[in-house]
């Protein structure tokens, strides 16, 4: 579809205009620059067309692609039983086929039933993201935070731009939209560059942390999961991703999210003692690691509404990955091989 010379709305770039379109690849002149994006990809969230009649064209372009691909996934689902085992055997085998992003603390939307995540940050944690933990996207002059913590623009401002879709921070709709992105290089030579994931698949467990100001590392915590659904791995141009439109998703009440530490399930293959996230915004971590978080949730979540669904969401993903309930074991991360260590280290005093 030929869209070059019109206008088109980003989210948080404000109007552009098209002014050239490669195959896939659309650029946008801005007032902040020339921007490229993939096509048709962008216009799911971050841009829209001007003009109400081609964006509802590009919306059916995105529908039919979106219908091919569920043709595509009900061809593979009737394939003959003897491949259909083949392939859940490889994925057994796989020792990194679900994913936790570490996450900037948002108490967006926070509430004694939630941790945050949906909408933008208190002033207070604004200014502590920024001027205390100086967080990278926070801090850098694509995010409206320091334009509003500078007084260029309004609370209300900052806050019609979240609800209208506008990107404030991935942080701010992670849990309105459940989608995990992978971002953007922010430093160094590959500053930029869109970052990808690899190896996550349909029915793999999505894991959001964070961890609250002025906590330590050892202190991260999980505050929602979902089974994810749809996932693009990224490429040159655009970033990966994973969402979810399945029913299969859960959030953590702040005094569940504390009790579900991050490392008692993740061990880093070097030092695995030292809860050290270091560098990049996602681990990838095994089937049994998956599985012993969504018991312990399913445990937490034992007298709430959530029981049940935390109950079918485990019982369902163990065997979808071919993990024996009955046997799954005990956690054996960062934190747990830490406690154990130092209680050898007593003992044999």
């Amino acid at each position: 579809m030929e869209i070059v010379n019109h206008e088109v709305i980003h989210k948080g770039f404000g109007k552009g205009t098209i002014i050239e379109q490669d195959n896939a690849i659309l650029t946008v002149h801005f007032s902040c620059g020339e921007k490229r994006f993939q096509y048709p990809e962008a216009f799911r969230t971050f841009l829209r067309l001007s003009e109400d009649a081609l964006n509802m064209a590009v919306q059916e372009e995105i529908n039919q692609l979106d219908r091919a691909k569920r043709v595509a996934m009900t061809a593979q689902s009737s394939m003959p039983q003897a491949i259909t085992k083949q392939k859940a055997a490889k994925r057994s085998r796989d020792e990194r086929p679900n994913i936790a992003f570490k996450c900037n603390y948002c108490d967006g939307g926070a509430s004694d039933k939630s941790v945050g995540f949906n909408g933008v940050c208190s002033d207070a944690i604004i200014y502590n993201n920024i001027e205390v933990e100086h967080r990278t996207w926070c801090c850098s002059e694509d995010c409206s935070c320091p334009r509003y913590l500078n007084g260029e623009i309004t609370r209300k401002e900052l806050e019609k731009m979240c609800e209208d879709g506008g990107l404030v921070c991935y942080e701010s709709q992670m849990l309105r939209d459940w989608k995990a992105m992978a971002g953007f290089v922010q430093n160094g030579d590959r500053k930029g560059q869109p970052m990808h994931l690899n190896q996550v698949q349909p029915n793999s467990l999505c894991i959001l942390t964070t961890r609250d100001p002025n906590s330590t590392e050892d202190e991260r915590y999980i505050f929602a999961a979902f089974l994810v659904d749809d996932t693009y791995g990224g490429d040159d141009l655009t970033e990966g991703f994973v969402t979810t439109r399945s029913e299969f998703r859960l959030q953590l009440s702040p005094e569940e999210a504390h009790k579900m530490l991050f490392w008692n399930y993740h061990a880093n293959g070097k030092q695995s003692e030292t809860a050290a996230w270091n560098s990049g915004l996602h681990r990838y971590m095994t089937d049994e690691q998956a599985a012993q978080i969504l018991r312990d949730i399913w445990a937490h979540k034992q007298d709430t509404r959530d029981a049940d669904l935390a109950q079918r969401f485990f019982e369902t993903f163990c065997a979808l990955t071919r993990i024996d309930t009955n046997t799954l074991k005990i956690p054996q991360g960062a934190l747990k091989q830490e406690s154990s260590n130092s209680t050898k280290v007593v003992s044999s005093r």
